[in-house]
């Protein structure tokens, strides 16, 4: 299993950082690692990715399964019976008036997971380590 947990404050708003989060369009001026993306905030949908993993892109579609406004998205690809399973959250806390607490988390779960682990990890952990970093800068430049 492959779990890939960071937290950043960002001295922001919950609206804005929301925002950064949720304007999928925009992720292609910011965004290092899901360089495309396209999805609604409805739990049931796809969501579609391009992710950058270094030396090659892959297009993801995965499915939306939770959305509570200002505090959580979350998204998981299509499981493949027992064979592979993942998930990946954007958490938002307001924790004062200008700041908030933002977690990003992903786990890659399944008997497929450590040879995904060892070829991919790598760009995982970078991949979701920059997102993170980009969405704390990028909330921050847009706060008010």
């Amino acid at each position: 299993m492959l779990t890939l947990k960071f937290v950043r404050s960002i001295k922001a708003d919950l609206p804005t950082a929301w925002q950064v989060i949720v304007d999928f369009p925009a992720y292609n001026e910011w965004n290092p690692f899901v360089t495309r993306c396209s999805a609604e905030l409805q739990p049931g949908t796809p969501i579609v990715m391009q992710v950058n993993m270094g030396p090659f892109e892959l297009e993801q579609t995965e499915q939306v399964t939770q959305v509570e406004h200002e505090k959580l998205f979350e998204y998981r690809m299509r499981p493949v019976g027992r064979w592979l399973y993942s998930k990946r959250q954007h958490r938002l806390e307001a924790v004062g008036t200008r700041e908030i607490r933002y977690t990003s988390y992903f786990e890659l779960r399944g008997w497929l997971s450590p040879i995904v682990t060892l070829l991919m990890g790598f760009f995982l952990w970078r991949g979701f380590r920059h997102m993170t970093n980009a969405v704390k800068t990028r909330a921050e430049a847009l706060a008010p």
